[in-house]
């Protein structure tokens, strides 16, 4: 609830590329009955960049999942629209359709993490804490407020995870559950890729240990879940171009057509230059923006030294974290375009944190857990303020620049502008969001939030002595 109504306080008005070219997709099926977004691509404030053209005719160039989980909300304000004679703004439908389809799966996907790091053996009132550092103290919070599929992805995923730690036994509807998950978080975004190839390894585990028949049954129940939402890709694709193809290799642009072009899907070799303003440097530094990460690899390392009941998840948190900064880093267009952050990393964020249980036991080293929290804090008060504003920040820096940066290179930090107006209150600049007024939008905002978590805790905190942590973990989602 804390999740759903925060972001319902905050709205932006400029949605982007990316966002457009999704809606563009929804607005069209509905609306004109085609798959083509000819009618919008080139209409503010429709308009996109990231768009396919095959045929004489315009397409989204993205995977569709969000965009289907829209559709029939869409439809419903369409009807509603057309009954009543009503005619709701572009700003309105973007913003009851970011709450349905991105916000909404935000709030299970914060839920969904505190319930495993329960049954992970953490005490509740600390993986209350764990998670809300983690949610609010990266770019998680501010991509629950935009019509991206990451949050989507990433409560997918741990629908899955929950699903494989649950008790035994481990039954067919369980195994067609995890499988359509896993595949619904690809056709939502295919970075998902190396977070549903980690939680793939452990459902191999678990169709191992049913023994070789039950183990096979279960593993093809699972495979051929999957294989609903990728096949409703494919014949997607098919509709458009005629094969089983991928958008990007028709990007209307040249330049996004010759750079997914490299490698696979545009992902090479790891850039030296880039890992640097990917880690430490404050433009797109994830160590620098959410400084708690460190202390992660750090409680994946100590979990894989000293538990070995929880070595398995350490290494998997590990692996995830590792996997998508190479991946981001050997990206061709490494800075996510218009971004607050790292923004190809968000897939890892349905695995990697899965080794803070490492700081939510009572055996935990003190200065372990303080210095997690600590940093976690640190993340709030960097990364919440300019997801408050607008988590789509600008590049500020030259395309060409970017592609050719050095590790010495000073860029445009645009966020620290954000920050420093943040904290000296100067928000005449900021545009105000439908409806809601900038003060009462912020204020409101942290008020949620904190009011929210301190709850969470207290109710944890009280109900700790007299419930067993998983039925607990069960009570508070």
């Amino acid at each position: 609830m804390t999740v759903f109504v925060a972001t319902c306080l905050l709205t932006h008005p400029a949605t982007g590329w990316n966002s457009n070219s999704r809606l563009d997709l929804v607005f069209s099926a509905v609306d004109r009955g085609t798959l083509s977004i000819d009618a919008y691509q080139a209409t503010e404030p429709y308009a996109t960049g990231d768009k396919a053209y095959y045929g004489g005719h315009y397409y989204s160039d993205k995977v569709f999942g969000v965009s289907v989980v829209a559709l029939p909300m869409y439809a419903v304000i369409s009807d509603v629209a057309r009954l009543t004679h009503w005619h709701p703004s572009f700003q309105f439908i973007q913003y009851v359709l970011t709450r349905w389809a991105v916000a909404l799966p935000a709030a299970v996907a914060v839920m969904l993490l505190a319930l495993l790091l329960v049954r992970l053996g953490a005490i509740p009132r600390l993986a209350i804490l764990a998670t809300a550092g983690t949610y609010f103290g990266s770019m998680m919070f501010g991509y629950s407020t935009v019509f991206f599929p990451y949050l989507p992805g990433i409560a997918a995923c741990l629908g899955a995870l929950t699903l494989l730690l649950a008790p035994p036994p481990f039954r067919i509807r369980r195994a067609a559950a995890i499988g359509g998950l896993l595949g619904a978080a690809l056709v939502f975004d295919l970075t998902f890729i190396i977070s549903v190839a980690i939680i793939g390894v452990f459902l191999l585990a678990a169709c191992w240990k049913a023994g070789r028949v039950r183990g096979l049954q279960l593993l093809a129940v699972a495979g051929g879940a999957a294989a609903v939402p990728l096949g409703a890709f494919i014949v997607y694709s098919i509709a458009i171009f005629g094969s089983p193809s991928i958008p990007y290799q028709y990007e209307s642009s040249q330049f996004f057509r010759e750079g997914m072009s490299k490698g696979v899907m545009g992902v090479t070799s790891p850039k030296l230059d880039a890992a640097w303003f990917l880690s430490f440097d404050a433009y797109r530094g994830i160590f620098f923006w959410s400084p708690w990460v460190i202390l992660l690899v750090v409680c994946a390392v100590w979990l894989i030294r000293t538990d070995a009941s929880l070595r398995t998840i350490a290494i998997a948190s590990l692996a995830a974290f590792v996997g998508y900064f190479l991946f981001n880093a050997g990206y061709y267009q490494w800075w996510g375009g218009a971004t607050m952050g790292p923004r190809l990393m968000l897939p890892m964020y349905a695995v990697a944190p899965l080794a803070l249980v490492a700081v939510c036991r009572a055996d935990t080293p003190r200065p372990l857990r303080v210095a997690t929290f600590t940093t976690m804090a640190a993340g709030v008060a960097l990364s919440l303020p300019v997801a408050m504003v607008d988590p789509q920040t600008l590049q500020a820096n030259l395309t060409e620049t970017l592609l050719h940066v050095r590790a010495g290179d000073r860029l445009r930090v645009l966020q620290l502008e954000v920050l420093q107006d943040f904290y000296r209150l100067r928000w005449q600049g900021i545009k105000p969001t439908w409806l809601i007024p900038i003060p009462l939008s912020f204020f409101g905002c942290m008020i949620v939030i904190g009011a929210g978590v301190t709850g969470a805790y207290r109710v944890a905190q009280r109900a700790e002595p007299a419930a067993d942590p998983a039925d607990l973990a069960d009570e508070l989602v």
